[in-house]
């Protein structure tokens, strides 16, 4: 295997739908630093580092030579039918070997941190470059895939705004939470499968806190109900091919107040 030197990814700019990676042995879903996720070689072998990802959605309007040729080498696995493809065949395609796995990984990096959000391919880049993309880094590290869903409710929009120009809201609820998941069969799971069972997930998740009234929120155990809530979900998403399991709520923050690590 060829050897190549640590590389070290700057933060993903990514909207919040997004995958990581937590050991099988320790999932607790907290947050781990960039210098956490890095390993050291080992017997000559490749360093592969797993990108820092961001939910932030912020994009850089100035695009480099090296994401802008970045960006083409990855948009030619934007074919006709690839949604059609399986995971399997797919990520296959997209790093056969670790050596490849890091320059893809390094792609990913350059173009999420340039991409506009009204890029015509870029839900091709942040659902399905970026799901990919991750589990073959997971499945080189030998841990298990996870999925990334912070969540938020704001209301009573204020009229007036904070030191950043931004809307201040009466209300806030932050959210953040991992959803472990397993394709057990990738040969029978479809590109197009997996990013709509993930990105429904979320979404649905997004709707229940939305439906849910400020009282509920400040009042009730919302943890105990975002967790029975994603139960069903993960039930009723869930195939013979491909398992999704309840979320773990590693973060809750109301009202600004400090923020809160769940246990």
């Amino acid at each position: 295997m060829k050897k190549c030197l640590p590389i070290i990814f700057a933060a993903l700019l990514m909207i919040s739908a997004l995958t990581g990676c937590v050991s099988q042995t320790s999932l607790t879903g907290q947050n781990s630093s960039p210098e956490q996720n890095n390993v050291a070689a080992q017997g000559g072998e490749t360093t592969i580092s797993q990108p820092v990802m961001s939910t932030t959605g912020a994009s850089n309007p100035t695009v480099s030579p090296v994401a802008s040729a970045a960006y083409e080498k990855l948009i030619a696995y934007k074919t006709e039918s690839y949604g059609e493809q399986s995971i399997a065949d797919f990520n296959a395609m997209l790093a056969p070997t670790p050596d490849e796995l890091t320059e893809l990984l390094a792609a990913v990096a350059d173009v999420s941190g340039t991409i506009s959000h009204d890029d015509e391919n870029y839900e091709f880049f942040t659902t399905t470059m970026t799901f990919s993309s991750h589990e073959l880094y997971c499945e080189h590290m030998g841990e298990e895939f996870t999925f990334n869903m912070p969540l938020s409710k704001q209301s009573g929009p204020c009229d007036y705004l904070d030191e950043d120009g931004e809307t201040v809201y009466d209300f806030t609820c932050f959210v953040e939470a991992d959803v472990a998941y397993s394709i057990n069969a990738p040969e029978l799971v479809t590109v197009a499968e997996r990013d709509k069972a993930l990105l429904t997930f979320k979404e649905e998740m997004q709707n229940y806190l939305n439906g849910l009234s400020e009282e509920e929120i400040a009042g009730g155990d919302i943890k105990k109900m975002l967790k029975t809530k994603s139960t069903e979900l993960a039930n009723s998403l869930s195939t013979e091919n491909m398992k999704l399991s309840p979320c773990e709520i590693y973060l809750i923050e109301i009202n600004g107040g400090a923020e809160k690590v769940i246990q």
